[in-house]
Formats: structure tokens, C-alpha cells, sequence
């Protein structure tokens, strides 16, 4: 369980750079941030997460895993543009494409997560 969410921790760092890399391109590299390893931590994490996969945690955290990777980008995107950035990639809150795209992943989520409280409720019976 310890590394299901240090695996988080990481994501979210990891796409807390890359959204600070698309707002501010330069930041990063005054920092001596290069981003290319950014990108490859990311598609390692994906492989790792899908390696590791472990199907009762996901039924005790889906839900709230969910709303983590989607409300904590939003939230870093409207601070990011409150701090006067601007999207280099699209990836902005006021594209109704991600607005759409985060109520999909949300109500997916939530689906998900009132299917399997209706399955559990059904094997306890």
C-alpha cells in the first residue's frame, strides 16, 4: 500500500513540473530542470502502476484516487493562471474540451465507485 501512494505522490509532482513547464516554459530550465526526463519519469510511472496493479486497493482508493488525478491538475492549472501563466499546449481552464473531458473522468469515477458499493452490498447478502 506504501507504494501505491508514493507512486501518487510522484504522479502528482511529476504533473505539477510539466504543468509549470507548459504555464511558465522557461522556469524550469532557469532551474536546471531538464523536461525530457519529466516525460520519461511519467510513461515509467504508467508502466509501473500498470505492473503493480492490485485490484483491492483500487477498490478501496479508486474513488478517491480519481478525484485526486483530476480535481489536483484542475486546481494547479487555475493557480498557475491566477500566477499570470498562460498554456502553451492547450491545456487551460478555459478550454470547454477539458472541462467536458474532467466531468467525463469524474462521473466515470463516480459510476464506478456506486457500481461497486452496489456489488459489495450484494455479496453481503
Amino acid at each position: 500500500m506504501k507504494t501505491y501512494w508514493l507512486l501518487g505522490i510522484i504522479v502528482l509532482a511529476d504533473l505539477t513540473l510539466l504543468l509549470v513547464d507548459d504555464y511558465f516554459p522557461d522556469a524550469l530550465g532557469s532551474l536546471g530542470i531538464p523536461v525530457w526526463p519529466l516525460y520519461a519519469l511519467l510513461g515509467v510511472l504508467i508502466i509501473v502502476s500498470t505492473l503493480t496493479h492490485n485490484p483491492e486497493l483500487e477498490k478501496r482508493f479508486g474513488l478517491h484516487a480519481s478525484l485526486l488525478l483530476t480535481v489536483y491538475p484542475m486546481l494547479v492549472m487555475v493557480l498557475l493562471t491566477i500566477l499570470g501563466g498562460e498554456s502553451t499546449s492547450g491545456l487551460s481552464v478555459t478550454s470547454p474540451f477539458l472541462w467536458v473531458f474532467w466531468g467525463i473522468i469524474l462521473w466515470m469515477g463516480w459510476r464506478d465507485h456506486k457500481k461497486q458499493m452496489e456489488q459489495d452490498e450484494q455479496g453481503l447478502e
